[in-house]
């Protein structure tokens, strides 16, 4: 029998068969039965300063690789000549320096082949450009044991290691390993490649070029702080999330498998058949291609393709989103990326920055112009009707400003276009004009092709776009449609009295006494102001004021005009009048007539208010807080 430990190694090294089943390596059992070992249970087993290390050696499994710190960061050099994955460097040292004692055992007291050591083991080392080793070591089998998180409780798996530094070659430890050493290190050290073809940090790209099919395009900008556009083949805005797909697409972008140049043949292809994405860093006169070759058929799900600064290696990419290695993750395909310049470009209907819009003009090919206007940006807008300035409907406006800032084109239909007739845009059936404080002057027009399709043009371009009703239904092109909901503007204060009328009743006369907050009410010719609630009257009177319509109508709403012929009620305000230097300068009697229409279960509610012409629908509810009993004594 050669030990108590090599019996509780054996059969999976989970239990020590003869008295020690219930020791456990967290409490350093171990340490009682063997003695102090040379790292304590707890303790990291190498410090060091990462940034002392240049060289990384590993051997394991009939493979070795070396991997060196460079200028551009960390690169294999043997057995191939490739860039190191950025996390599989930082994996490495997180193992090294993170890695915690859980138990240890003299190296006398077992046979390392047991521990795995003999097959499966993997060694490596790290040292200083001077060939100063920091740390030296095997790591075998995982072990049985879990360790604990002092943090957080949490359960972490062991594995053991075996250092073979001059001073330490008389232990084997169990250490943690959160995040499975072991496959990392597999294939040959091959997944240590990085298989990502670019390496950037986002804020340092100046420019994205792409090459395909559908020509070349190139985004741009002047610096980090800047926005990007496609200066080829049109000066166009970009997309702000489309421009943040692509690049966090590209920075994503990863290979299901990396080859050696020698050992690949690549297609032959003519070379405009070869796709390529550049990208160009700030201060770097020099381009990063990515060339990706044609599919071999049409049922290829992966193509191969080379990146300018990694000559000696060949990806293989997703065509589609895949399933990645690293459980529980994908891997993004080419066709997953917006590489042309429709999915790249800026939607949006127009680029206007509202808070410096003077003026809006709309002009429909079969109606009146609308102007609104400010005269300073910090101006409420006015809208120009009926040969006066007066405060805008706000839904209108709201709605107006939304389409144009943020309405997007249904489709890009052409960049060239030189005859607009089969748009449409010969006989433009509205024009939209906006003017800025800066001077700045866009028109746009838009037109129906014959098969009813909705076009727009900006003035000066070639570029038609379509445009989804929807959003044409944003923009408001009637006179009424811009209108205030408000009917009047009088105060409760201003009110002498009220006239209410109803079919079949006599008219109801209230007049108000704000001072003494007092009523007089008489119906026909009697005097019924005892048994008026004032309280009742106060909120009626504050309804009727506050009233507002809930859309304008066309002025010959032929529906509306013939039920307000015999409305079911009719409301007339006398209100005192006021000049500039606010003396009372006459009575104003404003009248609004309102009738109810049923359509099946649906109530509508028809005004016109005595000032002007056009007709209106109410809130049906707000109707019928004017219906209130003013008599009831409850």
């Amino acid at each position: 029998m050669r030990s108590i430990f090599l019996t509780l190694l054996l059969g999976l090294t989970a239990v020590i068969t003869v008295g020690l089943s219930g020791l456990r390596l967290s409490e350093g059992d171990l340490a009682r039965v063997f003695g102090a070992p040379a790292a304590k249970i707890g303790d990291p087993l190498y410090e060091f300063d990462p940034s002392d290390v240049t060289v990384i050696q590993l051997a394991g499994n009939g493979a070795s690789a070396v991997c060196q710190r460079k200028e551009t960061g960390w690169w294999i050099v043997q057995p191939w000549h490739d860039r190191m994955d950025p996390r599989a460097v930082q994996s490495l040292f997180g193992f090294t320096l993170g890695t915690r004692v859980e138990g240890a055992i003299p190296a006398e007291k077992v046979e390392s082949a047991n521990l795995g050591f003999a097959d499966g083991q993997i060694a490596l080392r790290f040292a200083t450009s001077d060939d100063e080793p920091l740390a030296k070591f095997r790591i075998g089998h995982r072990t049985a044991w879990v360790g604990t998180n002092p943090e957080t409780g949490d359960s972490i798996p062991t594995v053991f290691v075996e250092p073979r530094d001059k001073s330490r070659k008389n232990f084997l430890y169990a250490c943690t390993d959160a995040n499975d050493v072991h496959s990392l290190l597999g294939d040959g050290f091959k997944r240590l490649r990085d298989h990502h073809p670019f390496l950037f940090h986002p804020t340092i790209i100046e420019s994205i070029r792409i090459r395909n099919r559908s020509g070349e395009m190139v985004l741009s900008r002047g610096s980090p702080k800047e926005l990007w556009k496609i200066v080829k083949p049109l000066g166009l805005n970009s997309d702000k999330d489309a421009l943040l797909s692509l690049v966090q697409g590209l920075y994503d972008l990863e290979a299901v498998n990396v080859k050696n140049r020698s050992n690949v043949t690549l297609p032959t292809a003519d070379p405009d058949a070869i796709d390529q994405i550049a990208l160009k860093v700030f201060g770097n006169k020099e381009e990063t291609v990515l060339s990706i070759y044609p599919p071999e058929n049409a049922d290829a799900t992966t193509v191969l393709a080379a990146v300018s600064d990694r000559p000696d290696a060949v990806f293989e990419l997703p065509l589609t989103t895949v399933a990645s290695r690293e459980e529980g993750k994908s891997l993004t395909g080419l066709n997953d990326l917006p590489l042309s310049v429709n999915a790249l470009r800026d939607p949006t209907l127009t680029s206007i920055d509202p808070r410096g819009l003077k003026s809006i003009l709309i002009s429909p090919a079969a109606g009146d112009d609308i102007l609104i206007r400010r005269e300073t940006p910090r101006q409420r807008f006015q809208v120009m009707l009926d040969g006066r300035l007066g405060d805008p409907n706000e839904t209108a406006l709201f709605s107006l400003l939304k389409a144009i800032t943020e309405g997007k084109v249904a489709d890009f239909v052409s960049d060239t276009a030189t005859d607009l007739k089969p748009y449409g845009l010969d006989q433009p059936f509205l024009i939209l004009r906006f003017l800025s404080f800066d001077g700045n002057a866009i028109r746009l027009d838009f037109g129906e092709s014959e098969d009813g399709t909705i076009h727009a043009i900006r003035e000066g371009t070639t570029t038609v776009v379509k445009i989804d009703p929807s959003m044409l239904a944003l923009i408001p092109t009637n006179p009424w449609d811009w209108r205030n909901p408000a009917l009047w503007s009088i105060a409760a204060i201003d009110v002498t009295s009220l006239l209410v009328e109803k079919p079949g009743s006599p008219d109801l006369v209230l007049t108000p006494d704000f001072f003494a907050e007092k009523w007089k009410a008489k119906l026909g010719s009697e005097d019924v102001t005892g048994s008026l609630s004032p309280e009742r009257a106060d909120i009626f009177l504050q309804n009727l004021l506050d009233l507002e319509a809930s859309n304008w109508l066309r002025p010959s709403e032929t529906e509306a005009d013939k039920a307000l012929l015999k409305p079911d009620m009719v409301f007339t305000i006398f209100a005192k009048t006021v000049d500039d230097q606010g003396e009372e300068s006459g009575v104003t009697s404003p009248q609004i007539r309102i009738a109810k229409v049923k359509r099946g279960n649906i109530e509508l509610c028809y005004g016109r208010v005595s000032t002007q012409p056009y007709p209106f629908l109410l809130d049906p509810e707000k109707v019928r807080q004017l219906e209130v009993d003013l008599f009831a004594t409850d």
